[in-house]
């Protein structure tokens, strides 16, 4: 499962227009599976990563603070991610006249963070290296793969729409993450 899970993430990164059609014509209306095979592993892995990286940091070993930097980078894509989902699934229908059922931004919301979740488990292991999220920015032409592919999004509308989708994915996190570490400092 791990190995396949892997391979789906880095197949978003590496050729996102054949891997958007192939989940395109596996669109189902059940995404308990999406979350226990894709999702869930995603986190738990931001979450492991973070945590190894913290103790490779530490010169002491002190759990309380590992657990706390655990929770701040891991909680902000978990949190971003439901934000990300309401926001298209409610707006996509206001501004871009496109209605998006939520099983459907779900796992759109996922797949298409992929370079943003890939980014913030390296980030997590190695924090002394901020080139590592200049990767974010890939995620544009991921949405715009997906648009095109999986939402078959108008062709008026496809580059508002990878714009807003892109910019929701990308800065969501960082905006969370921000808050969470005001309200939880080390």
């Amino acid at each position: 499962m791990s190995k396949q899970l892997v391979i789906l993430l880095f197949n978003f990164i590496i050729r996102p227009e054949k891997t958007w059609k192939e989940c395109s014509e596996k669109q189902d209306n059940d995404n308990s599976g999406f979350f226990q095979s894709y999702l869930y592993p995603v986190f738990g892995i931001i979450a492991l990563f973070a945590f190894a990286g913290i103790l490779l940091q530490l010169k002491v070993w002190n759990v309380q603070i590992a657990i706390i930097q655990v929770i701040q980078k891991t909680i902000p894509y978990f949190v971003s991610y439901f934000l990300v989902v309401f926001a298209l699934s409610r707006l996509s229908l206001k501004f871009f006249g496109e209605k998006l059922t939520n099983s459907v931004c779900e796992r759109f919301t996922g797949y298409a963070s992929a370079a943003v979740y890939v980014t913030a488990m390296l980030y997590a292991l190695l924090p002394f290296s901020p080139f590592i999220q200049i990767l974010t920015v890939y995620t544009f032409y991921i949405v715009w793969q997906g648009t095109i592919h999986y939402l078959q999004i108008k062709r008026e509308n496809l580059t508002k729409f990878t714009i807003f989708a892109g910019i929701l994915i990308i800065f969501t996190p960082l905006v969370v993450q921000h808050l969470l570490i005001l309200a939880m400092p080390v």
